[in-house]
């Protein structure tokens, strides 16, 4: 595994909520859906990794930023996500 991306396999993942009504809170808690590229062995072409219903969870911290928690699965098996949404 390669956490870190070290390799350089991976692109950023993007992920997207659909809100429903006029909510303008952000971020928003819920589910999202989203993707990632993966470099192919060799230098082929880049596969597109899709993920469905994301659950993603954010909590202000003291810092002014939001941690922020999650689940989801995708066609590797389950995953979780820590980490922190910062403003870039």
């Amino acid at each position: 595994a390669d956490a870190e991306n070290a390799k350089g396999e991976c692109s950023n993942f993007e992920y997207e909520h659909k809100a429903s009504g006029g909510v303008t809170a952000f971020p928003l808690s819920g589910k999202y859906n989203g993707s990632f590229l993966v470099n192919a062995p060799h230098g082929g072409a880049k596969t597109k990794i899709e993920e469905k219903n994301v659950m993603l969870k954010f909590r202000e911290n003291t810092e002014g930023y939001h941690n922020v928690e999650g689940k989801g699965s995708n066609v590797w098996g389950k995953y979780s996500i820590t980490g922190t949404l910062t403003k870039e």
